[in-house]
């Protein structure tokens, strides 16, 4: 009767384990990890619209390039371009919308505020956004600060 009873409870807790996982959590959903360390002078030419509230530029670094927006006189976002959803497929950059409202993957069309957060689908999960260190004109962004 022991012997049962564990044999239930082994069965049960397996199956608790294998049924918890779904396809939105393998890798093949997951952005890759790079890592980035990256040091910006904002006082050079190619980063002046950091210079205003609302700015942004894209730098090469990341996975897909990486945006940098300034959302106000102490604080940039950095937001890794490879989209949430379906982040393998080959067309999965996000940019910002020609309105500048925000952020768009025109494969997918799903659109992103300025805090990363989906705002229409398909994609549920935020963008993958990067730590951001502002020291005097220096902005440092990374995923180990």
């Amino acid at each position: 009767m022991m012997n049962r009873l564990i044999r239930l409870l082994t069965l049960g807790l397996l199956m608790t384990v294998t049924g918890g996982c779904n396809d939105s959590d393998d890798d093949s959903n997951q952005i890759p990890f790079v890592i980035v360390d990256e040091i910006i002078n904002l006082n050079n030419f190619e980063f002046l619209p950091l210079k205003t509230l609302g700015g942004f530029v894209t730098i090469n670094a990341g996975v897909r390039g990486i945006i940098i927006y300034r959302e106000s006189n102490s604080v940039y976002r950095a937001f890794e371009r490879n989209c949430s959803y379906q982040p393998r497929n080959s067309c999965a950059d996000v940019e910002v919308d020609q309105s500048g409202l925000f952020l768009v993957d025109p494969c997918c069309t799903s659109r992103f505020n300025f805090e990363g957060f989906p705002i229409k689908g398909p994609a549920t999960r935020p963008l993958l956004e990067y730590q951001s260190s502002l020291s005097g004109n220096t902005l440092r962004i990374g995923n180990g600060l």
